[in-house]
């Protein structure tokens, strides 16, 4: 088991404790090595009590780069990524176990966050269930992958050359190893009931940006690079749906200061987001009330907003990239990553 660290020692004890607690339930153990890097708080003493690995690296370089290193320094045959701000279900080791021992031909597994957050703050509620969901309801058989829980063959993961290392921070450095995987005959699975709890407080401001710059920029010039826009996850046809209808609001209740019965189409708009979305608002209905889902709406509709700025500027930036050799900030590579030889062995189950 891979864990990367950067800081904030109480989540990581609460991973580790999780860890701990779901191979005591199968009775066995199992290599665990974390990666510090350029830790700011000091794990030694958290590591050695968990009978850890401690692997510091200068930084911070990144998960990615941290993933690597504990690949590299891994003997297992099979390589398990964990969050440092995720503690595992106690079940969920032994689904990741049984799944790979069924189906031998799959390459790597993920699983999901559970629908109990741990931060009550409403913004870290509302964004953690919005991931549940989405998984919950998404295929089995993935074109991507999640590093926050999700295990991997080792020569499926040296095959490919590992995470791509030029993602210097958390971004879709995970769903850019998915694709790699798939694109080189690896079967990917998303199976829902594999949970983790996150244990990160987010705000308005800090979802904002994710979503923006971490998430959705990189990810437009992904679905670029690798020509793939299956019908799944967050580029679903109802999400680009709700996209649309999104702007359409936004201009029709602008317009509307100066033609007041627009307001009518504004309202079937409205309407027609929560009938696109409807899945989606009967989760949180159930899950968290009608107050909690009326609040959150708003919200969600600026995050379409926002998703469709980002896919427009995502665009931008690969065509400048790959069509006019241009580099500008945020662009990705052209090329995929190539990746280095990653001597990585994984977990022994």
């Amino acid at each position: 088991m891979i864990v990367p660290f950067h800081k904030n020692v109480a989540h990581l004890e609460r991973c580790l404790r999780a860890i701990h607690a779901a191979l005591d339930g199968l009775g066995r153990s199992a290599e665990l090595i974390v990666v510090a890097d350029g830790a700011v708080d000091d794990c030694s003493a958290l590591v050695s009590e968990m009978d850890g690995t401690l692997l510091a690296i200068p930084g911070p370089s990144g998960p990615a780069v941290a993933r690597n290193r504990g690949a590299a320094a891994a003997r297992g045959s099979v390589l398990l990524f964990i969050d440092s701000d995720v503690a595992i279900d106690q079940t969920a080791l032994g689904r990741l176990i049984a799944t790979f021992k069924a189906e031998p031909e799959v390459a790597a597994v993920f699983g999901a966050y559970d629908e109990e957050p741990d931060d009550a703050a409403f913004i870290s509620q509302a964004r953690n269930l919005a991931h549940s969901f989405v998984h919950q309801r998404s295929r089995r058989e993935a074109q991507t992958f999640w590093a926050g829980l999700g295990a991997v063959r080792a020569d499926a993961f040296t095959r490919v050359g590992g995470f791509d290392e030029r993602f210097t921070r958390p971004s879709v450095e995970d769903i850019d190893l998915g694709y790699r995987l798939h694109g080189a005959g690896g079967r990917i699975v998303l199976e829902h009931t594999i949970r983790g709890k996150h244990l990160k407080r987010w705000s308005f401001w800090s979802g904002l940006r994710t979503d923006v710059f971490d998430r959705g920029i990189p990810w437009t010039q992904l679905l670029h690079r690798y020509a793939t826009m299956q019908n799944d996850l967050n580029v679903s046809w109802a999400y680009r749906a709700c996209v649309v209808v999104s702007y359409a609001t936004v201009v029709l209740g602008a317009a509307a200061f100066w033609r007041p019965v627009l307001l009518w189409p504004v309202l079937v708009c409205l309407l027609a987001l929560v009938a696109l979305d409807w899945p989606y608002y009967a989760f949180f209905a159930r899950q968290r009330g009608l107050w909690f889902t009326a609040r959150w709406y708003p919200l969600h509709v600026l995050h379409h907003l926002t998703n469709g700025v980002s896919f427009v500027t995502g665009t931008c930036l690969f065509v400048l990239s790959r069509r006019a050799g241009l580099r500008w900030p945020g662009a990705l590579p052209a090329e995929s990553w190539r990746g280095h030889p990653v001597s990585a062995r994984g977990m022994a189950r």
